[in-house]
């Protein structure tokens, strides 16, 4: 398993880096990792909708692909919702663009 494998790495390592080429062990699997990478650099939770679109439109998705990008992007939001439920109302008093308090959904 990968996971394990990275996990052994990191905890055998001295001073060496990962040996990732190594966990990926193929072409198919370090494609697939490094479309990954692009997507997370796109997604901003802050954008959204856009990141969605520049993924749909520039990336060859599968829709196992697509199920998991969409339970990232419920991730994010998930996360976003805690964090502004867990920031002081008297510090921080979130609005979307129309001026409407901001409740962390990132769809408004």
């Amino acid at each position: 398993m990968m996971i394990k494998e990275f996990l052994r790495q990191l905890n055998d390592r001295d001073e060496g880096e990962i040996e990732l080429d190594s966990i990926l062990d193929n072409d198919r699997n370090k494609a697939v990792y490094e479309k990954w990478i692009q997507v997370f650099n796109v997604m901003n939770p802050m954008t959204i909708l856009t990141g969605l679109s520049v993924v749909a439109n520039s990336m060859k998705m599968t829709k196992r692909d697509e199920v998991i990008l969409l339970a990232y992007t419920k991730f994010m939001e998930q996360n976003m919702k805690k964090l502004v439920a867990d920031m002081p109302k008297d510090m921080f008093e979130p609005t979307n663009k129309e001026g409407v308090n901001y409740d962390g959904t990132m769809f408004n």
